[in-house]
């Protein structure tokens, strides 16, 4: 039986930036990156913007603010040097999360106030897509 999932990814999106000076400030390997005009896999299209993203494996669970805490805990001490590096930038900075919902079970959407304060030192959005199976 299927179970609901919740990925979470921080993402950085910009114009023109170096990757692995990101890479190097934060001493964090990115999951995914690539560079704005580089080919979309077999689609004939090219990429749009700069990203580096760091994402956590999907896991069951029915409450996405677990998640939430899992991404604040890598990238909290890191917060002076995110804020630097989006304003040195321009970046765009979002936490994502990708939310499967299995047999109707619909997890609990939330965000404490550490987690809430955690993104506004480093400006980050939200991005929330959510999959029903």
């Amino acid at each position: 039986m299927e179970r609901t999932n919740v990925k979470v990814s921080l993402r950085f999106i910009g114009e023109d930036y170096d990757i692995q000076e990101i890479t190097d400030t934060l001493n964090i390997i990115p999951s995914e990156s690539w560079n704005k005009g580089e080919p979309i896999r077999n689609s004939g299209k090219k990429r749009t913007y700069t990203a580096w993203i760091y994402s956590l494996d999907a896991i069951e669970t029915l409450d996405v603010c677990e998640q939430a805490k899992k991404i604040e805990k890598v990238f909290s001490p890191k917060g002076e040097k995110i804020a630097t590096l989006k304003k040195k930038y321009n970046l765009d900075v979002s936490v994502d999360f990708v939310i499967i919902i299995e047999n109707e079970d619909v997890p609990a959407i939330y965000f404490d106030a550490s987690f809430i304060e955690f993104a506004a030192k480093i400006g980050a959005r939200f991005d929330l897509d959510t999959y029903v199976n």
